[in-house]
C-alpha cells in the first residue's frame, strides 16, 4: 500500500511539474524575447540571459530577425513546440506565419506563409495546442486558424465570435489564448462591450448563436487598450495612453483592476517570459520594460526598468528554445 501511495504521489508530482513552462527538466532552457517595430517594418530578438533573470538596457543589442516582405508588423506570437511564429501585419490582409529555430545565440526564420487569408489582422496569440487566435478589427470578428488547419494548408479562417451577434466584440485588439479560453481587449470599449472580455475558445460559426452565453467580462475600466498578456494567475494590459493594468485570472467585472504602473507613453504588446517576469513594449519611448510579476496579491506602482531598446516597439513574444512538451497549459 506504501509503495502505490508513494507512486501515486510521484505521478502526481510529475504531471504538476510537466504543467509548468520551463519545467520539463533541469536548469533554465535558453530563451528569446522577440520584438515587432511597425515603424521600421522589422522583428528582432535578444537573448535573455541564460540564468533566467531579465534583460538590461545595458547588455547586448537587439538583433534583426526579418528586415524585408513585412510592411507594419504590429501583434507577434511563437509557437514554441512546432517552431512558428505569427505575425500579425494588417497591411498584408493575411496572417502571416515563419518557420522559427534557434542555433546557439542566434534565432532564424524561414521563408513567410499566409497562413489565413483575407483577413486584416493586428493582434495574435496561439494556445500549447498550436491553434492560432487572432483579431480582425475592421470587422469585429475573433477568429482562428487551427494547428491541424495550418498542416493542411486550409487558409479560410474560422469565426470565433463576431460583433455583428455578440456585444462584447467592439473593434477587438489585443489577444491572448490558453487551451481553453480567448482573451480579447476592445479599442472602442462601451460599458456593454466591456474593456476585457474572456469567451470560450471552441465557439465556432456554427454556434454563434449562443456564443454569447460563453462569453465573460473580466475588466471594464478603458475605453481603448492595446496588449494582454497571460502570466500565471494573472492577466496583464495595456491602455492607448500611459497605464499597465492587472486582474485576477479568475476576475468578473466585479473584481477590481489595479494600475501597475501610469509610466509608461504609448504601452503596447506585453509578453510573460513563463517565470516571473513580465515584458511591456512602449512605442514612444522607443523600448521594452520589464517588471516581476511573481506576486500573489497584484501591487499598484510596480517598478519598470528598461530591457531593451528598439525603434517603434509594439508587439512582443517569447520564445523558448528548449520547450518541446506538447499540448500543455502555459
Amino acid at each position: 500500500m506504501r509503495n502505490t501511495r508513494n507512486s501515486l504521489r510521484f505521478q502526481t508530482w510529475c504531471f504538476f511539474a510537466l504543467s509548468i513552462p520551463g519545467a520539463f527538466g533541469f536548469g533554465e532552457s535558453q530563451k528569446f524575447l522577440v520584438v515587432s517595430s511597425p515603424a521600421t517594418g522589422h522583428v528582432a530578438y535578444l537573448k535573455l540571459p541564460s540564468d533566467g533573470s531579465p534583460a538590461t538596457a545595458t547588455g547586448q543589442a537587439m538583433k534583426t530577425l526579418i528586415s524585408s516582405e513585412l510592411v507594419f508588423p504590429q501583434g507577434i506570437a511563437i509557437d514554441d513546440h512546432r517552431g512558428r511564429l505569427f505575425v500579425a501585419d494588417p497591411n498584408k490582409t493575411g496572417l502571416v506565419m515563419y518557420s522559427i529555430s534557434s542555433n546557439g545565440d542566434t534565432l532564424s526564420v524561414g521563408s513567410p506563409k499566409i497562413v489565413a487569408s483575407g483577413v486584416q489582422t493586428r493582434a495574435v496569440a496561439v494556445d500549447a495546442l498550436g491553434n492560432a487566435v487572432f483579431s480582425d478589427e475592421p470587422t469585429n470578428r475573433l477568429m482562428r486558424v487551427s494547428a491541424q488547419m495550418i498542416n493542411e494548408g486550409k487558409t479560410t479562417p474560422e469565426v470565433l465570435y463576431d460583433g455583428a451577434s455578440v456585444s462584447s466584440v467592439k473593434s477587438p485588439g489585443g489577444v491572448a489564448s490558453d487551451n481553453y479560453f480567448v482573451y480579447w481587449l476592445n479599442k472602442a470599449g462601451t460599458a456593454q462591450a466591456g474593456t476585457l472580455n474572456r469567451g470560450l475558445q471552441y465557439g465556432t460559426a456554427q454556434s454563434l448563436l449562443n456564443a454569447s452565453k460563453g462569453i465573460q467580462m473580466l475588466a471594464n475600466n478603458a475605453l481603448k487598450c492595446y496588449g494582454v498578456c497571460l502570466a500565471a494567475g494573472h492577466i496583464f494590459y495595456t491602455d492607448e495612453a500611459s497605464n499597465l493594468y492587472g486582474i485576477n485570472r479568475a476576475a468578473t467585472s466585479r473584481h477590481v483592476v489595479t494600475t501597475i504602473s501610469s509610466q509608461l507613453q504609448a504601452p503596447r504588446g506585453c509578453v510573460h517570459d513563463g517565470a516571473g517576469t513580465v515584458y511591456v513594449a512602449d512605442k514612444s519611448q522607443n523600448a521594452v520594460f520589464y517588471f516581476a510579476s511573481n506576486m500573489q496579491m497584484l501591487e499598484p506602482n510596480r517598478p519598470l526598468v528598461k530591457a531593451a531598446e528598439l525603434q517603434g516597439a509594439f508587439g512582443l513574444a517569447m520564445f523558448d528554445a528548449g520547450y518541446r512538451s506538447p499540448g500543455l497549459l502555459r
